[in-house]
């Protein structure tokens, strides 16, 4: 009977469960999966005075100079921007047509504000409702695009002599991954940079190739038949009118918002088909285990009836054993004895199920103990991670964690640690001290390919080796670091022909690992 209340039971928890999984809410993964999240310097402008900021290029483009002026007035900011040294955006690969400019705010919001021409000097003006504000500019595939690339090619930057009262903050915002903005071996026709082309055609034409990617043919196949039909025009237009960009400005910018409709309602949609998708296989799998607890229910009836079927007849032979006990007396002694022989049948039994119920009990406590070991021991790895990335690029890999020191915390060409360096390295050993695991370092330099194998080897060998001894400074035990090695150029993340690629190969890594947790594993 226990038996049997136990599985009843058991089927119960089980359609609960199922049910409860099924009335989730299923969160978006839409950000996760396609943006990535910025932060930008923000400026309060103070009302009714003009405030100048400075445009200040990124690593990814050094030589980017310029000036803002902006007259915030009755919730209009009125600005003058003068940029110079644009080179032409397909440097950052040949999706990229045109540069934009963005007012990022405190809350979030990426507003585009206008396109900027690749060029020596570049001078606009345009407005905003917003006071407070950040400009970023990015290198995007064409005019329509709503959200910032991941190419920042230029932010603000205040200079010294800034008017009294402006106020700043720090403004996070998202940021596409550019994931369709990359070069593909899958795609039929490998795109290269294309210089002799108008911009205006070349946006034409990515910001199609881009709602393709996304899905629109199947998604939103409306919107994109018309972006394709308006591409087509356009194209013959254009040969028509190689020197009158007038005759097919219109046409193009009809285009590429036409193929940002598609391509947004592409991903929407996508993403919904996704979620449809996984709510009807939760709903067939509610309705698999309801059919299974149906199933078991009925077994289980079966085997109490069947149980009480044993309890009746065992009361019938009981019934029928006294009986012959009394019409038998002269069998008594030998019928003593025989129950003598089955209470000690019984009582073994007994201390049989005792002992039973104790392995099971002790199994049981020691299984419980190794999971809340391993619990801790998962969440002191997950405060270690969380604590490690708000230092330093942080990544999971099945060897450990990878802890990623870029090139611009050492000198240039040289191992020489920067003070920021070294301040983020404190804080790195500081958690690892305090760690409670037994964890394991290796310690390994890459270098671009720009240079000589022996110059990179060496390069990336005495950057390892500076990590290591300024963490055994920091009471970091040498006991504890496997290795230090250098790679030189030999095991690149990113293409080696652009300067934000080289930039991103230049690293030192710290892979950390605890050898307890691989052990349990």
């Amino acid at each position: 009977m226990k038996r049997v209340e136990f599985l009843m039971l058991s089927l119960s928890l089980l359609v609960i469960l199922a049910s409860a999984v099924l009335a989730q809410d299923t969160q978006s993964a839409d950000e996760k999966e396609n943006f990535i999240t910025r932060t930008t310097l923000a400026v309060r402008y103070v009302e009714n005075k003009r405030t100048t900021v400075n445009i200040t290029g990124t690593p990814a483009a050094p030589r980017i100079t310029g000036k803002g002026e902006v007259v915030y007035k009755k919730n209009d900011a009125r600005i003058k921007l003068k940029v110079e040294n644009l080179d032409n955006p397909q440097i950052y690969g040949p999706f990229y047509t045109t540069y934009i400019v963005w007012a990022v705010t405190p809350e979030g919001q990426a507003e585009n504000l206008i396109e900027l021409l690749g060029g020596y000097i570049a001078e606009v003006e345009v407005k905003t409702a917003a006071q407070t504000f950040g400009f970023i500019i990015t290198a995007e595939p064409h005019s329509a695009v709503k959200v910032p690339s991941q190419k920042v090619v230029a932010e603000t930057t205040l200079p010294k002599n800034v008017i009294l009262g402006v106020q700043t903050t720090q403004a996070v915002y998202s940021a596409d991954k550019g994931a369709l903005y990359e070069v593909s071996s899958a795609d039929s026709v490998v795109l290269k940079p294309d210089y002799t082309t108008p911009r205006l055609i070349l946006g034409a034409r990515r910001s199609l190739d881009i709602a393709r990617r996304a899905g629109a043919k199947e998604y939103a196949n409306a919107e994109y038949q018309q972006a394709q039909g308006i591409l087509a025009t356009l194209e013959q237009t254009f040969l028509r009118n190689l020197k009158n960009e007038n005759r097919y400005s219109g046409m193009s910018r009809d285009v590429m918002r036409l193929s940002q409709v598609a391509r947004d309602l592409a991903t929407q949609r996508e993403y919904q088909a996704r979620i449809e998708n996984e709510r009807q296989a939760r709903l067939r799998n509610l309705e698999e285990a309801r059919v299974r607890a149906e199933r078991a229910q009925a077994e289980a009836e079966r085997l109490k009836t069947e149980a009480e079927r044993a309890k009746a007849e065992a009361e019938r032979a009981k019934a029928e054993a006294e009986r012959a006990e009394r019409r038998a007396a002269e069998e008594s002694a030998r019928r003593e004895q025989s129950n003598r022989d089955a209470e000690a049948a019984k009582a073994r039994a007994e201390t049989e199920r005792v002992r039973a119920e104790a392995e099971r009990l002790t199994a049981q406590k020691a299984l419980q103990v190794a999971e809340d070991a391993k619990r801790e021991r998962d969440a002191a790895l997950q405060k270690l991670f969380v604590s490690l990335s708000e230092i330093l690029e942080t990544k999971r890999e099945t060897r450990g964690f990878i802890v990623n020191l870029g090139d611009v915390l050492f000198d240039t060409g040289r191992a020489t640690l920067k003070p920021i360096a070294r301040e983020k390295l404190s804080k790195l050993a500081g958690i690892l001290l305090a760690y409670p695991g037994n964890l394991t370092l290796e310690i390994e330099g890459h270098t671009d390919s720009v240079g000589s194998d022996v110059l990179n080897n060496k390069l990336s060998q005495n950057r390892a080796e500076s990590v290591r001894d300024y963490l055994v400074q920091s009471s970091v035990k040498s006991e504890r670091i496997k290795s230090v090695q250098g790679f030189g150029k030999t095991k690149p993340i990113a293409t080696n022909d652009t300067a934000a690629g080289r930039q991103m190969n230049r690293r030192v890594e710290i892979v950390i690992d605890d050898q307890q947790q691989a052990k349990q594993q």
